[in-house]
């Protein structure tokens, strides 16, 4: 019997027999565990195994498959479903992390990472648009695709007033360094995001500070906006993922505009 602390992403019906939950763990990374007679389960447990539900479980394991037994709920971030927008940007963060992390990963800081994101997005005190970047590169930096963030590739300039981030080179040059390669090159290079020296400094914040002091910034929206178009661009270039719940959360802030 083994017992851990777990994250539910995903749920899967399993006709009348029961259902499948996809976890993150600590010691298992991301493990999926057969609920049995689900319809059945009442109280805390049935809960304990809903989605976006942070649980301590006992499982009971039969060779590679994992079998619910019971759970004690620790935190369900129930609020998720009151708001359609929150659903949709926690939904692409279960999926990223559910295609992503490889299975017996043992690594507690992507968990620590998505309960503090879901935390700060349930309580309303950092904006969805804020913690959609953050979330997107501190976690690639902690999967070992951290963009190169301390100087500009060409002049090794490391406080440049403007600069280019290339999303699929993972690197930046300032200004002057890209005007001279992108003209000698005949063309625009490299999936290039245009921003200021503050944007830089977001995503060396994001990916260079402690994990507790992670949230603890601020930034203007239009500097968040062009970080969060090279995070996403960043993540999709790097990671090789194409996940339909960003399309969704997408379409939901589109809507929010009219």
């Amino acid at each position: 019997m083994l017992s851990m602390k777990g994250l539910v992403l995903h749920e899967t019906q399993a006709g009348d027999k029961g259902r499948f939950i996809d976890m993150l763990t600590e010691e298992l990374g991301v493990v999926t565990v057969f609920v049995r007679g689900s319809k059945k389960i009442t109280g805390k447990s049935i809960a304990a195994t809903q989605l976006f539900s942070y649980a301590d479980f006992c499982i009971e394991q039969c060779k590679d498959r994992y079998y619910y037994q019971n759970a004690k709920p620790i935190r369900i971030f129930y609020q998720l479903r009151e708001n359609l927008r929150d659903l949709s940007l926690a939904s692409y963060f279960a999926e990223l992390i559910r295609t992503t992390v490889p299975k017996d990963k043992q690594d507690n800081i992507i968990l620590r990472l998505i309960l503090n994101t879901l935390f700060y997005l349930t309580e309303g005190k950092r904006d969805a648009k804020m913690l959609k970047p953050l979330f997107e590169l501190r976690f690639a930096s902690e999967m070992g695709f951290m963009p190169d963030v301390l100087m500009c590739k060409g002049c090794m300039n490391h406080l440049p007033e403007r600069l280019v981030f290339s999303a699929s080179e993972g690197c930046f040059w300032c200004r002057s360094c890209y005007d001279k390669l992108n003209k000698n090159e005949g063309s625009d290079l490299y999936n290039a995001y245009y921003m200021s020296l503050a944007g830089l400094e977001m995503i060396r914040h994001i990916t260079l500070v402690d994990l507790d002091r992670l949230f603890n910034f601020r930034a203007g929206d239009e500097v968040i906006d062009i970080v969060s178009r090279f995070s996403e661009a960043f993540i999709c270039s790097h990671m090789s993922v194409k996940l339909r719940s960003l399309e969704f959360y997408h379409n939901i802030e589109r809507n929010m505009k009219y």
